[in-house]
């Protein structure tokens, strides 16, 4: 085991799958050297041996040894106090979900490396006008599709957001990794970044603590739009407009939305007592400000990036209305935060005539009778 990040990083080159897995495998024993300590480092990786040796033997069809060393694995565990078993079923279960964070980038990572996808937009489209479909046809087929994307609430989710954020954090650290223009001071500093990420994890309470109520379930789903679908669907659009406009000639229309979106989450009645008409108007209110913040997003990005200057006339008359609102806005907002002054306060006071002393004859007060 090394005993410096600096040094796992000269030990391991940054190319393949298994350079990950050793990456990460490094990184998180390292962290639990820290975290356990020696001693119990050393009860974690004899039972890891015993069984991946047990594993082994049982592929090879040596059943015997292969029995006894599971048995061997089972004695040591059952050694182990309730806290020690916690704590190896963690270390465990936290490397396969190294490993399975590995495995999904080297996935990516090979998917496009490929020269040529075979069930590719472009390719598909090719096969069909040269098996003899008009593109106008093709044109037409494709502009009327429509594939519906249902959320539904998953409640036996296990991982919690927070480590589903730290988890792709580890992935694009990982994309960052390829780049071959890393130098070694990039190298150390993402070194540094994983080791960080990956204590994160193990100090991290894996376990939700609470039943997840509806509105949590929906919230879970939304962030599935967020990371990943909102981004996603427009790549792929983009991809099947422009395979579209090379064998027809016409892009995808603005207006056609292959792809739709509907959601059962806040308002699946089916055997959900928990499922209220208030918590359908609260998770539809959550729907609606998760979409409008992220046009909002959008459109902040949209004012760097159309930093031009030409324009026509009515963008130009709609930019000075929305300018004289906000200047209108900003005067009110920094009348009402100015001190008050005094000075024109007294001279304004000296103005009004000041109040009777004495009421006007018939003008008295109302007599309290009896049931005052």
């Amino acid at each position: 085991m090394t005993d410096t990040t600096d040094d796992i990083a000269e030990e391991i080159s940054f190319q393949s799958f298994d350079d990950d897995c050793k990456l990460l495998g490094s990184l998180l024993n390292d962290v639990l050297q820290r975290e356990v300590g020696s001693e119990f480092m050393e009860k974690i990786e004899r039972n890891r041996i015993l069984a991946q040796s047990a594993c082994n033997l049982r592929m090879a069809g040596i059943e015997d040894t292969a029995e006894l060393l599971e048995k061997q694995l089972a004695s040591e565990i059952s050694k182990m106090t309730l806290e020690e078993a916690l704590t190896l079923a963690r270390a465990f279960s936290h490397y396969l979900n190294l490993m399975g964070i590995a495995e999904t980038h080297h996935r990516v990572r090979r998917a496009r490396n490929m020269a040529h996808l075979s069930r590719s937009c472009d390719d598909v489209f090719n096969k069909l006008v040269q098996g003899g479909v008009p593109p106008d046809e093709l044109y037409d087929a494709v502009c009327k599709q429509e594939v519906e994307i249902v959320l539904t609430a998953h409640p036996t989710q296990i991982n919690r957001r927070t480590l589903q954020y730290k988890h792709i954090r580890i992935a694009h650290l990982l994309e960052y990794n390829d780049r071959p223009d890393l130098g070694h001071e990039d190298r150390d500093m993402l070194i540094e970044d994983l080791v960080r990420e990956i204590t994160s994890i193990w100090q991290t309470d894996e376990l939700r603590r609470h039943k997840p109520t509806p509105v949590d379930e929906a919230r879970a789903g939304l962030h599935i739009v967020e990371q990943s679908l909102w981004k996603a669907i427009p790549h792929y659009l983009r991809r099947v407009s422009n395979a579209l406009k090379k064998h027809t000639g016409r892009p995808l229309p603005l207006t056609c939305t292959p792809i739709k979106f509907g959601s059962w989450m806040g308002g699946d009645r089916d055997g959900n007592p928990n499922v209220t008409a208030k918590v359908t108007r609260d998770v539809s209110l959550l729907s609606r400000w998760m979409a409008i913040d992220l046009y909002i997003r959008e459109v902040d990005n949209l004012k760097f990036e159309l930093s031009v200057k030409r324009c026509n006339d009515r963008l130009l008359r709609l930019a000075h209305e929305i300018l004289e609102k906000e200047t209108l806005a900003e005067d009110r907002h920094e009348s009402w935060n100015q001190p008050p002054n005094w000075s024109q306060l007294k001279h304004h006071s000296q103005q009004v005539p000041a109040l009777p002393t004495q009421l006007p004859a018939g003008a008295g007060l109302p007599s309290c009778t009896g049931n005052c």
